[in-house]
């Protein structure tokens, strides 16, 4: 389940997360109407927070190259 926030890079600031897209729009629109006169700033953005990240590309790394030690040991070990 993921949960989203807006982020106006001209302003610098960044929403607290909300539960649904619809939400961080609903955001993102008042902060465009209010500070920028209805304009769209330049790296405002709406993205979305995995509740669960993925493992980083290091630990993915890691578990391939055991995993194919593990395989060559196996061959080879007989």
């Amino acid at each position: 389940m993921s949960s989203y926030q807006y982020r106006c890079a001209v302003c610098g600031i960044t929403w607290d997360e909300v539960a649904n897209r619809r939400q961080a729009e609903q955001e993102r629109d008042r902060h465009r109407r209010e500070a920028h006169d209805g304009g769209v700033p330049d790296g405002d953005g709406i993205r979305a927070q995995d509740s669960e990240p993925w493992p980083g590309r290091g630990v993915l790394l890691a578990g391939l190259l055991l995993m194919l030690f593990v395989m060559y040991s196996s061959w080879h070990g007989q």
